[in-house]
């Protein structure tokens, strides 16, 4: 049977840190709403709200940013034992044998971004006459304007220009990034 390796928390940190904690399959708000409960345990879940297009129409979709992991803040020296065995949780992150503190600065930075741990990301980011940059494809690094929309199938029509002529091309909105930046990439950068 393994032994387990923080039995002996004389080498455990005292200090109070992040840590990034992974949830069970499917029970991330399970381990929230369990470390929540816990005295001096700080917990960041964020989640991100978006439109996915579904049978019906768009919907408005709630689902965890890291699918998977949530965020703590406590000191295993003191709180490990609680923490890895509260419902939900699986395990805390480790390097190596260490558990792998986070930087304060990204968890400041992400709530920044995740007022009451939602992120909100805009409904429509794709507009008529919008500048938008090919990140992917025969295509990639290219930049044209949009002209037509197809939100139905997630596309859009851009006007390139090929051959030295302007033309029409759908595209995949996976593969085009919008020339204003997405709040994820100021914030971390």
């Amino acid at each position: 049977m393994p032994r387990d390796s923080t039995a002996d928390h004389s080498n455990l940190s005292t200090e109070t840190h992040w840590y990034c904690v992974k949830a069970q399959p499917k029970r991330e708000n399970v381990a929230f709403g369990q470390l929540g409960t816990l005295p001096d345990i700080e917990v960041f879940f964020p989640r991100v709200r978006f439109r996915r297009a579904a049978a019906d129409g768009p919907r408005s979709v709630v689902e965890a940013l890291f699918p998977g992991y949530l965020f703590a803040r406590f000191s295993p020296a003191r709180q490990i034992r609680a923490v890895r065995y509260a419902r939900g949780v699986a395990y805390v992150v480790r390097q190596g044998r260490e558990f792998a503190p986070l930087p304060d600065a990204a968890i400041a930075a992400l709530r920044s971004l995740a007022v009451s741990q939602v992120l909100e990301l805009p409904p429509d980011p794709w507009r008529l006459g919008e500048e938008v940059r090919v990140i992917a494809g025969i295509f990639r690094g290219a930049s044209g304007r949009i002209v037509g929309l197809v939100p139905a199938r997630q596309r859009v029509q851009i006007l390139l220009e090929l051959l030295g002529q302007q033309n029409r091309v759908d595209m995949p909105i996976e593969i085009l990034e919008p020339r204003h930046a997405h709040p994820l990439n100021i914030a971390l950068s």
